[in-house]
């Protein structure tokens, strides 16, 4: 599934904010992170909106805040029915793309 470029940015940006404010060695110990976080991701996907998917991924990782633009948040509020299906179909994929070059 090919989301436009500027949601998929978008989309990374989302996840790899999420994934950074994670307190990893509370919530992974010995087990992978990134196993946990594409089932957290896939969890959430199932939401309604970007914003409880957020809420959602933010909330199963412990997280009680996280600072991203809104133009970020609105712009895939605006594409969110195929942002969301793209995230449940292909997790692993927009996972190690947000991830990509870090960790």
């Amino acid at each position: 599934m090919n989301l436009k470029n500027e949601t998929e940015e978008n989309l990374k940006t989302l996840l790899r904010t999420v994934y950074e404010r994670a307190d990893w060695r509370k919530i992974a110990g010995k087990r992978n992170r990134y196993d946990i976080f594409a089932h957290k991701i896939k969890a959430a996907s199932h939401q309604q909106s970007v914003s409880t998917f957020m809420e959602k991924l933010c909330h199963s990782l412990g997280i009680q805040s996280v600072k991203i633009d809104m133009a970020i948040i609105k712009q895939l509020e605006a594409e969110k029915e195929p942002v969301l299906k793209a995230v449940r179909r292909e997790t692993i994929y927009y996972m190690l793309l947000a991830l990509e070059g870090g960790d």
